[in-house]
């Protein structure tokens, strides 16, 4: 299989202080709406809500969500290589209007790939929040709340320290095992929910 040139991304969910994170490699000729599949799978969201991406000044999404802007551009149409020109560039991505779940795209850098055709992850940390607990400040009450509870609950040592529990991290083999079932060079709504529901693992949070 001949080489081609990758994009090294480092995708990170806002307001989470960098602890929930992906670092991923994708083919340079993918365009965005692909892009958003790979993100939902990456990241671990479900695919229920519109999205869109912001370039600089420029916004582009799925066309078939009629959000009556003349100014948005079809998502289809931006090729990320187009717009990850340099080490450094950054691409903006919103997920869920209502809760705003907004991700901070980075091209970290261009080296070469073995599939031109296939998404990988390759690092991250960090389970994402549930969709339903209201945005990222109710993420924020959610912890808190749920910090507290482990707290009362957990039974300190001899020298009257609290043990530290960390939060599970990401599930690495799953999400590539998901990527790799993507049609290229585009996948259809249908076939991202088909691929999240086969994959998806049993204990994510909702």
């Amino acid at each position: 299989m001949l080489s081609c040139k990758g994009l090294f991304l480092t995708v990170t969910l806002d307001g989470t202080d960098n602890q929930v994170w992906r670092s991923l490699v994708v083919p340079p000729d993918g365009h965005l709406g692909w892009l958003h599949a790979v993100l939902q799978i990456s990241m671990g969201w479900t695919a229920r809500h519109l999205h869109q991406f912001t370039f600089k000044d420029k916004r582009f999404s799925d066309p078939s969500f009629e959000l009556y802007d003349p100014l948005t551009i079809d998502e289809a149409k931006g090729r990320l290589d187009k717009l990850l020109v340099r080490p450094s560039d950054v691409l903006k991505y919103q997920y869920d209007f209502g809760a705003s779940w907004e991700h901070t795209i980075v091209l970290t850098k261009i080296d070469l790939i073995e599939n031109p055709t296939v998404a990988l992850c390759v690092d991250g940390s960090g389970e994402r929040p549930p969709e339903n607990c209201g945005g990222i400040e109710g993420y924020k009450t959610l912890l808190m709340t749920k910090s507290r509870k482990n707290e009362l609950a957990t039974p300190t040592t001899k020298q009257g320290v609290r043990p530290i529990h960390h939060r599970p991290g990401f599930n690495l083999p799953s999400i590539n095992l998901s990527l790799q079932a993507l049609p290229w060079p585009s996948v259809s709504s249908r076939s991202l929910k088909r691929i999240i529901r086969i994959h998806k693992p049993s204990k994510q949070a909702e």
